[in-house]
């Protein structure tokens, strides 16, 4: 996935702050959930296994945290 249909989402999200979106991204040995938080005006990606939240504050850092995220699972795929 190119970051600037990452970036897309992401605005996508901002543009509903008031539902709650919730994406999942699975890997071998992760699964992460990306929200934004209305309350907390950031974006939140949770390592479910372990729990582990991260907090970003705006798209440009959360799209370069997604990207590498993604770059790994889609490297995985083609291994």
């Amino acid at each position: 996935m190119i970051i600037i249909k990452i970036k897309e989402m992401l605005e996508t999200l901002l543009q509903y702050a008031d539902s709650e979106i919730t994406h999942i991204i699975c890997s071998e040995n992760n699964t992460f959930s990306l929200s934004y938080s209305k309350e907390l005006k950031n974006f939140q990606l949770k390592n479910i296994e372990t729990g582990h939240i991260e907090h970003f504050p705006d798209v440009e850092v959360t799209s370069l945290a997604l990207y590498k995220i993604i770059s790994t699972v889609e490297k995985e795929v083609t291994e």
